[in-house]
């Protein structure tokens, strides 16, 4: 029966999914956030400004999908929780989805949310099919044992990653198309590679996609050199010679007078 609410939530008007989500489901959704015809069985949903979760997911049995101001989910994801097992049971996990401000999970995507997916500010998990795994069975024990994963802020996992449970990205980093993360990665500013991803070079700070968000995206010592040499050659006016805008002088020293129509 709840799913079957479900698929009808999903196709129902914006309006309506809006009264249903605040009056129903006691959702927090703010009046510029989205909802697409998606499916969702959440306990908990709250939505800040901006926040939109796009068409054809499948977001079930979380405890709690919180969205901050900017955050999205695209399209076509599938998004899966475990509230219960009949026989496997994990205490102390949280199966729960935490995106930051600005933070994106892009498209087609597969999530196992059995513990938490935490993405911090302007993190991504980019491209598409990657999966994120948060729990696993220990061979050993012969148990299933679960671990959060966790993304921190700027950090990027482009097409085809595998994240294995408990892992974490660090901010401002970049996890290259392919890889598998299997274990806690810990340098910030640096580029991760590989199966298992491994540290292949440092990032450069002014990278724009690190400034998301801010006034300034990139800090102006980071200007192309092509850039600083025209600001150079301009002086302290702000105008080169070439500016069509700056008064010419037929003075000695000045600019060419253009010549005139006779």
């Amino acid at each position: 029966m709840r799913m079957a609410f479900a698929y009808l939530f999903a196709l129902a008007p914006l309006p309506l999914k809006r009264f249903i989500a605040r009056h129903l489901y006691k959702w927090d959704i703010h009046p510029t956030a989205y909802i697409g015809p998606s499916v969702l069985t959440v306990r908990t949903l709250s939505m800040g400004p901006g926040a939109s979760i796009g068409g054809r997911n499948v977001i079930t049995n979380l405890d709690e999908l919180r969205m901050g101001e900017g955050a999205t989910i695209g399209s076509g994801n599938m998004i899966k929780g475990w509230w219960d097992h009949p026989t496997q049971k994990l205490p102390g996990r949280n199966p729960s989805v935490h995106l930051a401000e600005g933070a994106q999970i892009a498209s087609y995507h597969y999530i196992d949310c059995v513990d938490a997916l935490e993405l911090g500010r302007h993190a991504a998990i980019a491209g598409f099919r990657s999966t994120v795994l948060t729990h696993s069975i220990d061979l050993v024990r012969d148990k299933y044992v679960s671990g959060a994963v966790a993304l921190g802020d700027y950090a990027v996992v482009m097409s085809g990653c595998l994240l294995s449970s408990g892992t974490r990205i660090p901010a401002r980093s970049v996890v290259a198309a392919g890889s598998v993360v299997s274990t806690r990665l810990t340098e910030e500013l640096t580029f991760y590679r590989g199966n298992p991803a491994e540290a292949v070079r440092p990032l450069p700070e002014r990278m724009a996609f690190f400034h998301r968000g801010a006034p300034c995206r990139v800090p102006p010592a980071a200007a192309p050199p092509r850039d600083r040499e025209q600001a150079r050659v301009a002086g302290p006016s702000g105008l080169s010679p070439t500016s069509p805008s700056r008064p010419r002088s037929g003075r000695s020293g000045g600019w060419p007078v253009p010549e005139t129509a006779p």
